[in-house]
């Protein structure tokens, strides 16, 4: 399975191709400008030589994957996802984005279509499949890989199929995933990164995560 990482330069999005990229999975890294893709893709492969991974714009990301991770802003999410809606069509995305406001917490921005997720699916269309997910796994964790992963990840999606194919890309990258309904509650599964960065700072921790117990 091909996978594109839009925005894939950040944190976030660099800690998932390493944790993917690890797993065999072939990785193209996307950004707004190709030369910095280019470049985060060349560093990992560097350290990484085994990995299958390429460095793209954006829009060229989007036509390349099987399966989409959006780790993009919130700000930019309108103007990203309608530069690479065409050739995102029918495939599914994973959305990992969060409306944060900034603070020490920070706190979740209430938009209209009810969460980042909605939003996505909205701009993309019927003819793809948005997935909410990977909101409760630490970036400085995904980093590195020298650590292994643990805890719950939260999978919310109107189509199960869509779902099951993103369970399986957590379950390879050592996460627990675990269905919690439909887009509808995507809300709620981003304002739990508002939280954990909040409990972070409280605790002077970098990863903290959540486990769910009696399922």
């Amino acid at each position: 399975m091909r996978i594109s990482i839009i925005g894939g330069t950040g944190n976030l999005g660099k800690g998932l191709a390493l944790r993917l990229g690890k797993a065999g999975y072939h990785i193209f890294l996307g950004s707004r400008l190709m030369e910095k893709a280019i470049d985060a893709a060349n560093e990992i492969k560097e350290k990484n030589p085994d990995f299958k991974i390429e460095g793209l714009d954006n829009i060229q990301a989007a036509s390349m994957g099987d399966v989409i991770i959006l780790t993009v802003p919130f700000k930019s999410i309108e103007e990203i996802m309608t530069g690479v809606c065409e050739n995102a069509k029918g495939k599914v995305i994973i959305d990992t984005s969060v409306a944060l406001i900034p603070g020490k917490p920070p706190t979740t921005e209430r938009i209209p279509e009810g969460s980042v997720a909605q939003k996505v699916q909205e701009i993309v269309g019927e003819e793809t499949q948005v997935v909410s997910a990977f909101h409760t796994v630490s970036a400085h964790l995904l980093n590195d890989l020298d650590k292994e992963l643990s805890g719950d990840t939260l999978i919310a999606g109107d189509n199960q199929e869509a779902k099951e194919i993103v369970m399986t890309l957590a379950e390879k990258i050592g996460l627990r995933p675990l269905d919690a309904g439909p887009l509808r509650v995507s809300s709620t599964l981003e304002d739990l990164t508002s939280l954990l960065i909040g409990m972070n700072i409280r605790f002077k921790k970098k990863s903290i995560g959540i486990n769910f117990v009696n399922i």
